[in-house]
């Protein structure tokens, strides 16, 4: 009588299957919320992490989108421009007669050197472009926005120290000069980088840019 009672009462305090299965499932509800919860926590990590990281690229790349470039006004000389051969004209002499015009104290042959250095060697494929686009330029005087060199560049978006000594930057000091007189003029001023967008590598900075990579 007492194993018997004994057995009725282990039945009634063992969990019915029911029970055991509303157990399971409130453990398994709980497993999922943490695995939820963690992996949302490890999406919005990754996101954090790829803001800062574009912000960091934004904050060291900007100054990339912005260019230099300086205000010519280009005499398309008849006699430099053989119509029957555009593409081997001297287009860097038209660049170089201008940059003349302008300083027209520069005499010695080093000075000069340093002056036609303000301007891109890109100066002159540009030119070339427009020549052979319109053909009915020949013989005019235009304003052409042209890419300044790349040390000009660096050292309109403060990459260059003027306070340094003369020796120790690319700069020199009479170079100095005239980009202060051609800022003077709005000659030399930043602009937003379109070659950065529309060009591919190349071996002078200030032309390169992203379309070939």
């Amino acid at each position: 009588m007492k194993q018997m009672a004994n057995t009725k009462m282990n039945a009634d305090t063992k969990p019915s299957a029911m029970e055991l299965v509303n157990r399971n499932l409130g453990r398994r509800y709980r497993a999922e919320k943490r695995f939820r919860f963690i992996g949302l926590f490890a999406i919005v990590c990754s996101l954090l992490f790829l803001a800062v990281l574009f912000f960091s690229i934004v904050l060291k790349g900007y100054s990339a989108f912005w260019q230099s470039y300086l205000l010519l006004d280009i005499n398309f000389e008849e006699s430099v421009l053989d119509v029957d051969n555009l593409a081997a004209a001297d287009y860097n002499s038209l660049v170089k007669k201008t940059l003349r015009a302008m300083f027209p104290e520069v005499k010695s042959r080093s000075d000069k050197k340093k002056l036609y250095s303000l301007v891109s060697p890109g100066a002159a494929f540009q030119l070339q472009k427009m020549v052979l686009a319109d053909t009915s330029i020949i013989g005019l005087t235009l304003s052409v926005r042209v890419p300044a060199d790349d040390d000009v560049d660096m050292f309109m978006k403060g990459k260059i120290d003027r306070t340094v000594p003369e020796e120790e930057r690319r700069l020199k000091d009479i170079q100095l000069e005239w980009v202060d007189e051609l800022i003077l003029q709005n000659r030399l001023e930043k602009k937003f980088n379109v070659i950065f967008f529309t060009a591919g590598d190349s071996r002078e900075p200030e032309l390169a840019g992203i379309l070939g990579a």
